[in-house]
């Protein structure tokens, strides 16, 4: 399914470059702090792989229920959060 394949690319190129666009906009720290908390009060889980989940029956991650956030990635948030911050704050 084509729509499928767009969500799913969309949300694995998403990870990987959305932690460093602090660097060209401090405005996408706000949208850190959304997605910490998310995680904070949904158990380390993301809303869009259980939104990917009830749509499509997986996730990009693959069959089966895999909402959890790997800690590396939520490493690799919290520590571009805490540098953007400092260097706007500065």
């Amino acid at each position: 399914m084509l729509i499928k394949r767009i969500w799913f690319s969309c949300h694995k190129i998403s990870i990987y470059t959305a932690p460093y666009l602090w660097i060209y906009n401090r405005n996408f720290l706000v949208l850190y702090w959304l997605i910490i908390m998310s995680w904070k009060l949904n158990h380390n889980k993301c809303i869009i792989s259980e939104i990917e989940y009830y749509i499509f029956g997986e996730t990009f991650m693959g069959k089966g229920r895999k909402y959890y956030v790997p800690q590396m990635h939520r490493m690799i948030l919290y520590l571009n959060f805490f540098v953007g911050t400092l260097y706007y704050l500065k």
